[in-house]
């Protein structure tokens, strides 16, 4: 996908933000449209002439108390704010620390020999999508969690192959991680977004190779047998900046969907995501939780 600029993106979140497209009928594309935001918007082409993913990014199910549907590119991209380079915090004295640069010993996963552990920083595959996830189970927690964007001197034409990863409270409510800097996605997929469901206020990201900061309080839903009495609510920052402010969860993360909440446990373990991309390899270091009391 080609870069778009940043005037061409504040133009863009200008009109969109103005006179907004509405969505067409949940399942369907409307080839007039794709072509008018292709001529509005010449880099999202090789995005929109696929199909498949026009399918997804103008004809998911309609998100519910909005105007767009999930995953939807006509959103209007969220503005950008400069956040330095600053990231690295010192872990309070109640945290436990899941990974200090030594080994992963606090973690376990399916494929969990894809993950590896390097000058004090740990790395994804990049080639089976997987999660590498904590041994031990959290409900409430604040979350800290500092991660790298890799350099991906040839980005394929799909943008959520960019450095996607992601923090999974509980294993199943996703904080999306992925490069933003350059590569426009639909923004309720894009880096500092709760995944398919809300866009963040603003996009804070930093460019590939510059360490990142997520700092995440998260508050687990509540059931009654099959009923949920409370959704699961987070806030987020992202390099220091609000980007979710104590925002209600629709559901755990599904792709493409609506989220849907399933009972489970108080407490299920955290996870790291490893999208599989090839040559997109997100590190890690500095992570750390604290158990927050109900």
């Amino acid at each position: 996908m080609k870069i778009m600029s940043r005037a061409l993106l504040g133009a863009a979140f200008t009109c969109a933000a103005i006179a907004p497209a509405l969505p067409q009928q949940s399942g369907t594309v409307d080839e007039g449209e794709v072509k008018r935001i292709i001529a509005e918007h010449p880099d999202y082409a090789v995005w929109l002439n696929d199909p498949a993913l026009a399918k997804l990014t103008l004809a998911g199910p309609k998100m519910p108390g909005s105007q767009y549907n999930v995953d939807d590119i006509r959103r209007p991209q969220p503005p950008h704010v400069d956040t330095g380079t600053a990231c690295a915090a010192k872990p309070p004295g109640d945290a436990e620390v899941l990974f200090d640069g030594h080994d992963l010993s606090k973690w376990t996963g399916d494929h969990f020999d894809q993950w590896t552990v390097h000058d004090g920083v740990v790395t994804t595959g990049a080639k089976v999508y997987n999660f590498l996830k904590t041994k031990q189970s959290y409900g409430d927690a604040q979350i800290h969690v500092e991660f790298r964007e890799p350099a991906q001197p040839h980005p394929p034409a799909n943008p959520q192959y960019h450095g996607n990863s992601g923090v999974f409270p509980m294993g199943l409510y996703e904080v999306q991680i992925l490069d933003a800097e350059k590569n426009d996605t639909y923004p309720d997929g894009m880096m500092g977004s709760i995944y398919s469901q809300f866009p963040p206020l603003v996009n804070a990201s930093r460019p590939e190779g510059v360490w990142q900061c997520y700092d995440i309080v998260f508050h687990r839903p509540h059931f009654d047998g099959d009923k949920v009495v409370s959704p699961a609510r987070m806030t987020v920052m992202l390099n220091g900046v609000l980007v979710q402010d104590n925002i209600a969860l629709i559901g755990a993360t599904v792709h493409g969907k609506v989220g849907v909440y399933a009972p489970h446990a108080d407490a299920l373990p955290l996870a790291l995501q490893d999208h599989g991309n090839p040559d997109s390899h997100v590190s890690f270091r500095n992570v750390w939780i604290r158990r927050l009391v109900e």
